[in-house]
Protein backbone atom coordinates (compact mmCIF):
# COMPACT_ATOMS: atom_id res chain seq x y z
CA UNK A 1 0.00 0.00 0.00
CA UNK A 2 1.23 3.52 -0.82
CA UNK A 3 0.17 6.95 0.37
CA UNK A 4 0.04 10.09 -1.79
CA UNK A 5 2.07 13.07 -0.57
CA UNK A 6 1.45 16.29 -2.57
CA UNK A 7 4.66 17.46 -4.23
CA UNK A 8 6.06 19.43 -7.16
CA UNK A 9 9.11 18.55 -9.24
CA UNK A 10 11.14 21.72 -9.86
CA UNK A 11 14.22 22.73 -11.77
CA UNK A 12 16.19 25.57 -10.25
CA UNK A 13 19.26 26.72 -12.16
CA UNK A 14 21.23 23.60 -13.05
CA UNK A 15 19.71 21.43 -10.32
CA UNK A 16 16.41 19.65 -9.70
CA UNK A 17 14.50 18.93 -6.51
CA UNK A 18 11.22 17.64 -5.19
CA UNK A 19 9.36 20.48 -3.44
CA UNK A 20 6.88 20.01 -0.59
CA UNK A 21 4.73 22.53 1.26
CA UNK A 22 5.41 23.00 4.95
CA UNK A 23 1.70 22.71 5.78
CA UNK A 24 1.73 19.25 4.16
CA UNK A 25 4.91 18.04 5.87
CA UNK A 26 4.13 19.57 9.28
CA UNK A 27 2.13 16.51 10.34
CA UNK A 28 5.16 14.23 10.06
CA UNK A 29 8.01 13.77 12.53
CA UNK A 30 11.51 14.53 11.25
CA UNK A 31 12.44 10.89 10.73
CA UNK A 32 9.29 10.33 8.70
CA UNK A 33 10.03 13.44 6.63
CA UNK A 34 13.43 11.98 5.85
CA UNK A 35 11.90 8.68 4.83
CA UNK A 36 9.41 10.44 2.53
CA UNK A 37 12.23 12.38 0.88
CA UNK A 38 14.49 9.35 0.55
CA UNK A 39 11.66 7.42 -1.08
CA UNK A 40 10.77 10.28 -3.41
CA UNK A 41 14.36 10.59 -4.63
CA UNK A 42 15.07 6.86 -4.77
CA UNK A 43 17.75 6.67 -2.08
CA UNK A 44 19.59 4.70 -0.99
CA UNK A 45 20.63 3.12 -4.28
CA UNK A 46 23.86 1.07 -4.13
CA UNK A 47 23.88 1.09 -7.94
CA UNK A 48 24.06 4.91 -7.96
CA UNK A 49 21.09 5.46 -10.28
CA UNK A 50 18.19 6.28 -7.95
CA UNK A 51 16.16 4.14 -10.31
CA UNK A 52 13.28 3.83 -7.84
CA UNK A 53 12.71 7.57 -7.48
CA UNK A 54 13.03 11.00 -9.05
CA UNK A 55 16.72 11.53 -8.33
CA UNK A 56 19.28 11.60 -11.12
CA UNK A 57 22.15 9.69 -9.54
CA UNK A 58 24.35 12.75 -8.85
CA UNK A 59 24.27 15.32 -6.07
CA UNK A 60 22.86 18.17 -8.19
CA UNK A 61 19.84 16.02 -9.06
CA UNK A 62 19.29 14.55 -5.61
CA UNK A 63 17.65 17.32 -3.62
CA UNK A 64 14.43 18.28 -1.86
CA UNK A 65 12.94 21.36 -0.27
CA UNK A 66 10.12 22.29 2.07
CA UNK A 67 8.57 25.71 1.49
CA UNK A 68 6.36 27.48 4.01
CA UNK A 69 4.81 30.85 4.71
CA UNK A 70 6.98 33.35 6.53
CA UNK A 71 6.76 33.18 10.30
CA UNK A 72 7.96 36.74 11.04
CA UNK A 73 7.46 40.13 9.34
CA UNK A 74 11.03 39.84 8.01
CA UNK A 75 10.27 37.14 5.42
CA UNK A 76 7.52 36.12 3.04
CA UNK A 77 8.42 32.44 2.76
CA UNK A 78 10.76 29.92 4.36
CA UNK A 79 13.08 27.58 2.46
CA UNK A 80 14.22 24.39 4.16
CA UNK A 81 16.70 22.55 1.94
CA UNK A 82 17.64 18.86 1.96
CA UNK A 83 20.64 17.33 0.20
CA UNK A 84 20.03 13.62 -0.31
CA UNK A 85 22.84 11.07 -0.48
CA UNK A 86 22.52 8.82 -3.52
CA UNK A 87 24.01 5.62 -2.12
CA UNK A 88 23.18 5.91 1.57
CA UNK A 89 19.95 6.59 3.52
CA UNK A 90 21.15 10.02 4.56
CA UNK A 91 19.41 13.41 4.32
CA UNK A 92 21.58 16.42 5.13
CA UNK A 93 19.72 19.53 6.34
CA UNK A 94 22.81 21.52 7.30
CA UNK A 95 23.39 23.54 4.12
CA UNK A 96 21.47 25.39 1.47
CA UNK A 97 21.37 25.49 -2.33
CA UNK A 98 21.66 28.56 -4.54
CA UNK A 99 20.35 26.81 -7.63
CA UNK A 100 17.20 25.62 -5.92
CA UNK A 101 16.87 29.04 -4.29
CA UNK A 102 15.85 30.22 -7.75
CA UNK A 103 12.86 27.86 -7.68
CA UNK A 104 11.55 29.01 -4.30
CA UNK A 105 9.89 32.18 -5.63
CA UNK A 106 8.17 30.52 -8.61
CA UNK A 107 6.94 27.68 -6.37
CA UNK A 108 5.58 30.09 -3.73
CA UNK A 109 3.83 32.24 -6.34
CA UNK A 110 2.23 29.33 -8.19
CA UNK A 111 1.17 27.71 -4.90
CA UNK A 112 -0.50 30.91 -3.73
CA UNK A 113 1.78 31.28 -0.73
CA UNK A 114 2.39 34.89 -1.80
CA UNK A 115 0.43 37.27 -4.01
CA UNK A 116 1.61 37.57 -7.60
CA UNK A 117 2.57 41.09 -8.68
CA UNK A 118 3.33 41.83 -12.32
CA UNK A 119 5.75 42.28 -13.97
CA UNK A 120 8.09 41.23 -11.12
CA UNK A 121 7.28 39.80 -7.71
CA UNK A 122 10.01 40.29 -5.11
CA UNK A 123 9.98 37.80 -2.25
CA UNK A 124 11.95 37.87 0.98
CA UNK A 125 13.11 34.32 1.69
CA UNK A 126 14.52 32.88 4.91
CA UNK A 127 16.91 29.98 4.29
CA UNK A 128 16.03 27.97 7.39
CA UNK A 129 19.19 25.86 7.29
CA UNK A 130 21.58 28.81 7.57
CA UNK A 131 19.39 31.54 9.04
CA UNK A 132 20.34 33.81 6.13
CA UNK A 133 17.91 35.78 3.95
CA UNK A 134 17.77 36.56 0.27
CA UNK A 135 15.45 38.39 -2.09
CA UNK A 136 14.17 36.63 -5.20
CA UNK A 137 12.98 38.87 -8.02
CA UNK A 138 10.65 36.66 -10.09
CA UNK A 139 9.12 37.67 -13.46
CA UNK A 140 5.34 37.16 -13.44
CA UNK A 141 2.88 36.89 -16.32
CA UNK A 142 -0.87 36.30 -16.10
CA UNK A 143 -0.64 35.73 -12.36
CA UNK A 144 1.95 32.96 -12.56
CA UNK A 145 5.72 32.77 -12.44
CA UNK A 146 7.06 33.32 -15.95
CA UNK A 147 8.98 30.46 -17.52
CA UNK A 148 9.83 31.55 -21.04
CA UNK A 149 12.43 34.22 -21.65
CA UNK A 150 15.75 34.94 -23.33
CA UNK A 151 18.16 34.43 -20.44
CA UNK A 152 20.65 31.65 -21.21
CA UNK A 153 22.24 29.78 -18.32
CA UNK A 154 25.17 27.54 -19.24
CA UNK A 155 24.26 24.00 -18.26
CA UNK A 156 20.54 24.45 -19.05
CA UNK A 157 19.55 23.67 -22.67
CA UNK A 158 16.68 26.14 -23.08
CA UNK A 159 16.58 29.88 -22.32
CA UNK A 160 14.16 31.07 -19.67
CA UNK A 161 12.84 34.00 -17.66
CA UNK A 162 15.66 35.54 -15.65
CA UNK A 163 15.32 35.38 -11.86
CA UNK A 164 17.62 37.72 -9.95
CA UNK A 165 18.76 36.54 -6.52
CA UNK A 166 20.12 39.03 -4.02
CA UNK A 167 21.78 37.59 -0.93
CA UNK A 168 22.07 40.01 1.97
CA UNK A 169 25.02 39.86 4.37
CA UNK A 170 25.77 36.22 3.53
CA UNK A 171 29.06 36.01 5.39
CA UNK A 172 29.38 33.51 8.22
CA UNK A 173 26.48 31.20 7.35
CA UNK A 174 27.48 28.92 10.23
CA UNK A 175 27.12 31.77 12.68
CA UNK A 176 30.77 32.77 12.58
CA UNK A 177 33.09 34.84 10.45
CA UNK A 178 33.68 35.07 6.72
CA UNK A 179 37.08 33.50 7.37
CA UNK A 180 36.13 30.87 9.99
CA UNK A 181 39.72 29.97 10.90
CA UNK A 182 40.77 33.61 11.14
CA UNK A 183 43.21 33.15 8.27
CA UNK A 184 42.89 33.49 4.51
CA UNK A 185 44.76 30.22 4.01
CA UNK A 186 46.20 27.44 6.11
CA UNK A 187 48.31 24.32 5.59
CA UNK A 188 47.02 20.88 6.52
CA UNK A 189 48.84 17.57 6.69
CA UNK A 190 47.28 14.58 4.95
CA UNK A 191 47.48 10.99 6.13
CA UNK A 192 50.35 10.28 3.73
CA UNK A 193 52.41 13.08 5.29
CA UNK A 194 51.91 15.52 2.43
CA UNK A 195 51.16 19.16 3.27
CA UNK A 196 48.50 21.01 1.24
CA UNK A 197 47.46 24.67 1.44
CA UNK A 198 43.74 25.46 1.43
CA UNK A 199 41.40 28.36 2.07
CA UNK A 200 38.13 28.12 3.99
CA UNK A 201 35.61 30.85 3.20
CA UNK A 202 32.03 31.01 4.47
CA UNK A 203 29.72 33.17 2.36
CA UNK A 204 26.27 31.70 1.60
CA UNK A 205 27.83 28.38 2.56
CA UNK A 206 31.24 27.22 3.81
CA UNK A 207 33.67 26.23 1.07
CA UNK A 208 37.14 24.71 0.97
CA UNK A 209 39.33 25.84 -1.92
CA UNK A 210 42.57 24.24 -3.08
CA UNK A 211 44.78 25.07 -6.07
CA UNK A 212 44.60 22.46 -8.81
CA UNK A 213 48.29 22.97 -9.56
CA UNK A 214 49.25 21.98 -6.01
CA UNK A 215 47.55 18.62 -6.55
CA UNK A 216 49.01 18.23 -10.03
CA UNK A 217 45.56 18.41 -11.64
CA UNK A 218 44.42 20.03 -14.87
CA UNK A 219 41.43 22.08 -13.71
CA UNK A 220 39.99 22.28 -17.22
CA UNK A 221 39.16 18.56 -17.18
CA UNK A 222 35.43 17.87 -17.27
CA UNK A 223 33.37 16.21 -14.56
CA UNK A 224 33.31 12.56 -15.78
CA UNK A 225 37.08 12.51 -16.18
CA UNK A 226 37.64 14.03 -12.74
CA UNK A 227 35.19 11.55 -11.21
CA UNK A 228 37.05 8.62 -12.76
CA UNK A 229 40.25 9.72 -11.00
CA UNK A 230 39.51 7.96 -7.75
CA UNK A 231 42.86 8.82 -6.17
CA UNK A 232 42.17 12.50 -6.75
CA UNK A 233 38.64 12.22 -5.37
CA UNK A 234 39.93 10.47 -2.25
CA UNK A 235 42.48 13.25 -1.72
CA UNK A 236 39.86 15.97 -2.20
CA UNK A 237 37.53 14.24 0.25
CA UNK A 238 40.32 14.01 2.82
CA UNK A 239 41.05 17.73 2.41
CA UNK A 240 37.33 18.56 2.66
CA UNK A 241 37.04 16.52 5.85
CA UNK A 242 39.95 18.43 7.40
CA UNK A 243 37.99 21.58 6.55
CA UNK A 244 34.93 20.20 8.33
CA UNK A 245 37.03 19.63 11.46
CA UNK A 246 38.41 23.18 11.34
CA UNK A 247 34.83 24.43 11.04
CA UNK A 248 33.86 22.50 14.16
CA UNK A 249 31.44 20.26 12.28
CA UNK A 250 33.25 17.05 13.23
CA UNK A 251 35.90 15.96 15.69
CA UNK A 252 37.94 13.95 13.20
CA UNK A 253 38.23 13.68 9.40
CA UNK A 254 36.90 10.15 9.68
CA UNK A 255 33.78 11.34 11.47
CA UNK A 256 33.31 14.09 8.87
CA UNK A 257 33.47 11.52 6.07
CA UNK A 258 30.67 9.53 7.66
CA UNK A 259 28.42 12.23 9.12
CA UNK A 260 29.11 15.60 7.44
CA UNK A 261 28.65 15.13 3.71
CA UNK A 262 26.96 18.25 2.33
CA UNK A 263 29.12 20.96 3.89
CA UNK A 264 31.69 22.16 3.46
CA UNK A 265 31.97 21.55 -0.24
CA UNK A 266 35.38 21.66 -1.91
CA UNK A 267 36.54 23.18 -5.18
CA UNK A 268 39.63 23.04 -7.34
CA UNK A 269 40.67 26.48 -8.59
CA UNK A 270 43.11 27.62 -11.26
CA UNK A 271 43.99 30.68 -13.36
CA UNK A 272 42.00 31.27 -16.57
CA UNK A 273 42.66 28.78 -19.37
CA UNK A 274 40.85 27.91 -22.58
CA UNK A 275 38.88 24.66 -22.72
CA UNK A 276 35.94 22.95 -24.39
CA UNK A 277 32.84 22.87 -22.18
CA UNK A 278 30.70 19.76 -21.77
CA UNK A 279 28.22 20.86 -24.44
CA UNK A 280 30.98 21.53 -26.97
CA UNK A 281 31.13 25.29 -26.40
CA UNK A 282 34.62 26.81 -26.52
CA UNK A 283 35.50 28.82 -23.44
CA UNK A 284 38.13 31.44 -24.28
CA UNK A 285 40.74 32.50 -21.74
CA UNK A 286 39.74 36.16 -22.09
CA UNK A 287 36.11 35.37 -21.20
CA UNK A 288 36.81 34.08 -17.69
CA UNK A 289 38.61 35.25 -14.56
CA UNK A 290 39.10 31.88 -12.88
CA UNK A 291 38.58 28.17 -13.56
CA UNK A 292 36.72 26.15 -10.94
CA UNK A 293 35.60 22.57 -10.46
CA UNK A 294 33.33 21.92 -7.47
CA UNK A 295 32.90 18.56 -5.76
CA UNK A 296 29.63 17.87 -3.96
CA UNK A 297 28.89 14.65 -2.08
CA UNK A 298 32.05 13.14 -3.66
CA UNK A 299 30.90 13.89 -7.21
CA UNK A 300 32.19 16.63 -9.50
CA UNK A 301 29.39 19.08 -10.18
CA UNK A 302 28.41 19.26 -13.85
CA UNK A 303 28.35 23.06 -13.61
CA UNK A 304 29.15 24.86 -10.34
CA UNK A 305 26.71 25.03 -7.42
CA UNK A 306 25.19 28.50 -7.17
CA UNK A 307 25.99 28.99 -3.49
CA UNK A 308 29.52 27.71 -4.11
CA UNK A 309 29.98 30.15 -7.00
CA UNK A 310 28.76 33.01 -4.82
CA UNK A 311 31.29 32.06 -2.18
CA UNK A 312 33.92 31.87 -4.93
CA UNK A 313 33.22 35.48 -5.93
CA UNK A 314 33.75 36.53 -2.33
CA UNK A 315 36.89 34.42 -1.94
CA UNK A 316 38.34 35.98 -5.09
CA UNK A 317 37.99 39.41 -3.47
CA UNK A 318 39.64 38.45 -0.17
CA UNK A 319 43.36 39.08 -0.30
CA UNK A 320 45.41 36.04 0.70
CA UNK A 321 43.03 33.25 -0.31
CA UNK A 322 44.11 30.70 -2.90
CA UNK A 323 41.19 31.90 -5.04
CA UNK A 324 42.44 35.49 -4.94
CA UNK A 325 45.88 34.16 -5.90
CA UNK A 326 44.67 32.52 -9.13
CA UNK A 327 41.90 34.96 -10.05
CA UNK A 328 42.48 37.50 -12.80
CA UNK A 329 39.28 39.51 -12.13
CA UNK A 330 39.58 43.18 -13.03
CA UNK A 331 37.26 44.19 -10.19
CA UNK A 332 36.31 42.63 -6.88
CA UNK A 333 32.62 43.20 -7.65
CA UNK A 334 32.42 40.93 -10.71
CA UNK A 335 33.74 37.41 -11.24
CA UNK A 336 33.45 35.33 -14.41
CA UNK A 337 33.77 31.70 -13.37
CA UNK A 338 34.67 29.02 -15.90
CA UNK A 339 32.93 25.76 -14.96
CA UNK A 340 32.43 22.44 -16.80
CA UNK A 341 29.36 23.62 -18.75
CA UNK A 342 30.50 27.17 -19.53
CA UNK A 343 30.64 30.49 -17.70
CA UNK A 344 28.79 32.00 -14.72
CA UNK A 345 28.95 35.64 -13.71
CA UNK A 346 28.57 36.61 -10.06
CA UNK A 347 28.62 39.99 -8.36
CA UNK A 348 29.85 40.49 -4.79
CA UNK A 349 30.31 43.58 -2.65
CA UNK A 350 33.12 42.82 -0.22
CA UNK A 351 35.07 45.16 2.03
CA UNK A 352 37.74 45.01 4.71
CA UNK A 353 37.16 47.17 7.78
CA UNK A 354 39.78 47.22 10.55
CA UNK A 355 41.25 43.98 9.26
CA UNK A 356 37.90 42.16 9.21
CA UNK A 357 36.42 41.08 5.89
CA UNK A 358 32.68 41.59 5.41
CA UNK A 359 30.22 40.90 2.59
CA UNK A 360 27.44 43.39 1.95
CA UNK A 361 25.66 41.39 -0.73
CA UNK A 362 26.00 38.86 -3.53
CA UNK A 363 23.93 38.85 -6.70
CA UNK A 364 23.43 36.17 -9.30
CA UNK A 365 20.88 35.17 -11.94
CA UNK A 366 19.18 31.88 -12.64
CA UNK A 367 16.13 30.42 -14.36
CA UNK A 368 13.62 27.92 -12.98
CA UNK A 369 10.74 25.80 -14.18
CA UNK A 370 7.89 23.87 -12.60
CA UNK A 371 8.23 20.50 -14.33
CA UNK A 372 5.54 18.33 -12.77
CA UNK A 373 2.97 18.57 -10.00
CA UNK A 374 0.84 16.04 -8.20
CA UNK A 375 1.96 13.58 -5.55
CA UNK A 376 4.80 11.24 -4.74
CA UNK A 377 3.77 7.74 -3.70
CA UNK A 378 5.32 6.57 -0.46
CA UNK A 379 5.06 2.96 0.76
CA UNK A 380 3.28 2.61 4.07
CA UNK A 381 6.36 1.11 5.69
CA UNK A 382 8.34 4.29 5.16
CA UNK A 383 5.58 6.33 6.83
CA UNK A 384 5.48 3.93 9.76
CA UNK A 385 9.23 4.13 10.33
CA UNK A 386 9.95 0.79 8.66
CA UNK A 387 11.48 1.59 5.26
CA UNK A 388 12.88 -1.26 3.22
CA UNK A 389 16.49 -0.22 3.86
CA UNK A 390 16.03 -0.65 7.61
CA UNK A 391 14.59 -4.13 7.36
CA UNK A 392 15.90 -6.18 10.25
CA UNK A 393 16.94 -3.09 12.22
CA UNK A 394 15.55 -3.10 15.77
Amino acid sequence: MQQKIPAVFMRGGTSRAVFFREDVMARYAQRTRDNIILTALGSPDPFGRQIDGLGGGISSLSKAAIIGRGTTPAEDVTFNFAQVDVGRPFVDWSGTCGNMSAAVGPFAIDEGLVSAVEPVTSLRVLAVNTGKRFIAHVPVRDGQAAVEGDYVLDGVPAPGARIALEYLQPGGSLGGALLPTGAARQPIKLANGRTVTMSIVDASMPMVYVRAAELGVDATRLAPELDSDRALQATLEEIRCHGAVLLGLAKTPEQAHEKVKAIPKIALVAPPAAYAASGGKSVAVEDIDVVGRAISMENTHRTFPATSSMCMAVAAAVVGTVVHEVSRAATTERLRLGHPAGVSEIGAKVRCANGIWEVESITTQRTARRIMEGAVLVPQGALEGKPWFEAGTP
